[in-house]
């Protein structure tokens, strides 16, 4: 049996609203983040014990209904009398006249959707920002789900940039808030759990078992309400979402690069840039990566799927959806008990990155790293042999230190060849190859050999279990 809290892991957050509610003076707060995150309960949580507020999801309809109904709810929430259908104009004259006396809060969510619907909106609100701020108490709070949208209205040409008191980004929880959800699994089910859901929190409410294989179970089943939901949220975002579709599907089986992504999704290579950009910047459901060690320019770069779920979704489940629609599961279970190891140890290294940055805030690693990421190159002069990748490297440029990490999600010891290849693999980073200082640590499932431990010792190799991962990020 799974145990929930209403509320998790958002403390900071909330933190940050309370204390600007609290100033009493005009505020404006935009909350961005995609879908699934928690951003309305957060926003409920907030409104929780106030007694003036106003909260309007912004509906989909043209915009003399918008503005019938956001004025309907300023009068039932407020007392604000409009006459006949109200402009913009009316609307915010009034709110911020009525703001002038007494504090009140008001949340537009969804509040991309004016693009689409009336984006005069904004320059209205603007000029009632610059004329009435100084006077008013009212606190206004704009939430949204689609990323690109949202900074553009917010972005150096738009009527609101510079309007804002605050901002809040949302991100998916991470591994250590499933300690929260779920504070009697076992530390590597919740690692199962975190690949396999992510951490956003809807898709972790539908964690029903403890039993991973029920919880996989339900997955492939029509009842499941994640069924198809990557399928939903893509149709709801996006236009061409067939080439989306296609994108993340090939992304999720190993192609990742950028040249290749194009070639098997059938798009001009000189289009695939496009596509990419939206998936990162607006919908944050893919990661580009260069080596940590290379400039951001670097021509080495892939891309992953940034979410857990969809990365899940996307491998087994979407190439399987036709056997899925009749209920027929056994080939595709058989495909997830034969990869779920192999699709897990990616989602251990970005933990062990977690647990590596944790350690890193409270300065207890050799030196403080500035960036962290996977490495990758090629074994220059090394016939025959073709790249190599180290899954962590953590660098301080400044002082020319490095620490170079494994991550190994095997269900056996790991034994001496691990460290050796690693210290073997380090000469082929390139970077301050003759000035810098190096560090070396291996994080393991399972634990380490005798053979491993005594050659850890002698070269002064760092070794982490799960227990080390536990005492730190849980």
């Amino acid at each position: 049996m799974t145990i929930k809290s209403e509320f998790i892991n958002r403390t900071k957050e909330l933190e940050y609203i309370e204390n600007e509610y609290s100033k009493g003076d005009f505020r404006f707060v935009s909350l961005i983040g995609r879908r699934r995150l928690g951003k309305t309960r957060f926003i409920g949580k907030f409104l929780e014990e106030k007694q003036k507020y106003c909260y309007i999801l912004v509906p989909e309809l043209n915009g003399p209904d918008v503005r019938m109904e956001v004025a309907k709810s300023l009068h039932e929430s407020f007392g604000i009398s409009f006459l006949g259908l109200p402009s913009w104009d009316e609307i915010f004259e009034n709110l911020f006249s009525f703001s002038y006396e007494e504090r009140l809060i008001v949340v537009f969510d969804e509040f991309q959707r004016f693009s689409r619907i009336d984006n005069s909106i904004f320059s209205y609100l603007q000029k009632y920002i610059d004329m009435s701020a100084l006077n008013s108490k009212l606190f206004l709070m704009v939430s949204g789900s689609s990323i690109g949208m949202m900074h553009q209205i917010f972005e150096y040409a738009s009527p609101l940039y510079g309007r804002r008191t605050g901002q809040m980004f949302f991100d998916a929880f991470r591994f250590s808030a499933l300690s929260d959800w779920f504070p009697d699994f076992p530390l590597d089910m919740g690692v199962y759990i975190y690949s396999i859901y992510g951490g956003a929190p809807k898709y972790l409410e539908e964690v029903e078992s403890s039993v991973l294989q029920d919880n996989i179970n339900t997955l492939l089943s029509g009842t499941s309400v994640l069924y198809n939901e990557p399928e939903v949220l893509l149709k709801t975002e996006l236009r061409e979402n067939n080439t989306y579709f296609n994108i993340l599907k090939n992304i999720a089986s190993g192609i990742v690069r950028s040249s290749e992504i194009a070639e098997s999704s059938g798009i001009k290579s000189t289009s695939i840039d496009y596509y990419l950009s939206i998936l990162i910047n607006d919908l944050d459901l893919v990661r580009k990566e260069v080596p940590v060690c290379d400039k951001e320019s670097s021509r080495k770069a892939v891309y992953r799927i940034n979410d857990n779920f969809f990365r899940f979704w996307f491998r087994f489940m979407y190439p399987a959806i036709s056997e899925l629609e009749i209920g027929s599961y056994e080939r595709t279970l058989k495909k997830i008990d034969a990869e779920l190891d192999t699709f897990t140890a990616p989602v251990f290294e970005d933990i062990c990155k977690q647990f590596l940055m944790e350690v890193n805030r409270n300065n207890l690693l050799p030196f403080v790293f500035e960036r962290i990421g996977r490495q990758w190159g090629k074994f220059k002069g090394e016939p025959g042999k073709n790249t190599y990748e180290i899954d962590l490297a953590a660098i301080n440029s400044s002082t020319k230190q490095i620490l170079l990490a494994e991550c190994k999600w095997n269900k056996q010891k790991i034994g001496s060849d691990v460290i050796t290849s690693l210290l073997n693999k380090a000469k082929y980073v390139n970077w301050y190859s003759r000035e810098r200082r190096e560090y070396f640590a291996v994080f393991s499932r399972s634990g380490f050999t005798s053979g491993a431990q005594s050659l850890a010792k002698e070269r002064g190799v760092l070794l982490f279990d799960m227990e080390d991962i536990g005492r730190v990020i849980n």
